[in-house]
């Protein structure tokens, strides 16, 4: 009846396999299991730990050259760490500028 060559086998194979998959995903989302407890995002990936950055971490920031990370690691040791991020405001150097850049680039947990 149908004469196809074993190529065309195999995509339909596939075609018949995404379209199951497809619909296992929706039926997953709508009646069992929202999609997004499947996937889990850190929120902080790709940012510094400002409490435990050691000096090459800080110097990767934008703005912070040898003094200012030093700065840094001395108010941190000095104060038991950083409460908020604000914190980094009480560092000389630190200007409401510069903070604004480092923000989203540093995080508390």
């Amino acid at each position: 009846m149908f004469c196809l060559t074993q190529e065309e086998r195999g995509i339909i194979v596939f075609l018949a396999g995404m379209a199951l998959l497809g619909l296992l995903v929706d039926y997953l989302s709508k009646n069992n299991l929202p999609l997004k407890s499947l996937v889990t995002l850190d929120e902080n990936l790709g940012r510094i730990n400002i409490n435990q950055a050691d000096k090459e971490a800080l110097l990767g920031l934008p703005g912070i050259g040898e003094k200012l990370a030093q700065r840094i690691l001395d108010y941190r040791k000095e104060s038991g760490g950083f409460n908020a991020l604000e914190d980094l405001k009480n560092i000389k150097g630190i200007t409401e500028y510069r903070y604004q850049k480092l923000k989203e680039l540093i995080f508390l947990p």
